[in-house]
C-alpha cells in the first residue's frame, strides 16, 4: 500500500493523510467495524510505523519517522485517527540509524539510497483480555526489541521505496 497509494498522482510524495487511511486499510482484515477505535471492544488496537533513511555518505543519513494507530480515544474514522510525520528531516550515523532501530538492512550501500523500515502490530489497551481473541489457554508473546512492551503480532519489513514517495510530509 505505501508504494501504490500515490500511483494515480503526479504529486507521488506521501502525506500524514495518506499514512492514516494505510494504518486504517490495513487493520479491516481484522477489525470490519468500529471495533478498531475506542473502546476498543477487543481489548487491542493497530499501529503502524515507518522509519525512512538515505545515505549521505557512509557515515551521515537523513531519517524521518511516521505513524499511524487506532489508539485515539474518541476517534471513529480515518479522519480522526492519530497520523504523523517527523516534521524535520534529521541526520543520523549508522550507530545511531541501529540504535533507533536495531535493524542491520535499514543501513544503505550506497549514497542517496533509500530504505525504508514498516512496522506493524496490534498493541494491548488497559482492558485487554486474552480470551476476546480466542487465546483461552496461551498468552499471545510480545514483541522485543524496539516494539513498545505492549506489542503483540508484530511484523517488520524493509523495502527500497519508489522515488519520490519520501521524505513525507504533513498535510
Amino acid at each position: 500500500m505505501l508504494q501504490q497509494i500515490k500511483n494515480t498522482e503526479t504529486d507521488k510524495q506521501l502525506t500524514s493523510s495518506d499514512i492514516g487511511r494505510i494504518a486504517f486499510a490495513n487493520c479491516l482484515n481484522f477489525f470490519h467495524a468500529n471495533s478498531m477505535f475506542d473502546p476498543w471492544p477487543l481489548g487491542v488496537f493497530y499501529s503502524f510505523d515507518f522509519f525512512w533513511v538515505k545515505r549521505i555518505n557512509s557515515n551521515s543519513y537523513q531519517w524521518q519517522h511516521g505513524c499511524g494507530t487506532t489508539e485515539i480515544s474518541g476517534s471513529h474514522s480515518p479522519n480522526t485517527m492519530l497520523k504523523a510525520v517527523d516534521k524535520n528531516i534529521s541526520t543520523k550515523t549508522p550507530s545511531q540509524i541501529m540504535t533507533a532501530t536495531m535493524c542491520a538492512d535499514l543501513l544503505c550501500e550506497k549514497d542517496g539510497e533509500e530504505k525504508v523500515l514498516i512496522l506493524c502490530c496490534y498493541r494491548k489497551t488497559a482492558t485487554s483480555n486474552k480470551q476476546k481473541l480466542g487465546f483461552f489457554i496461551l498468552e499471545p508473546q510480545l514483541a522485543k526489541g524496539m516494539a513498545s512492551t505492549s506489542a503483540f503480532f508484530y511484523h517488520q519489513l524493509v523495502i527500497t521505496p519508489k522515488p519520490g514517495l519520501f521524505p513525507a510530509k504533513n498535510d
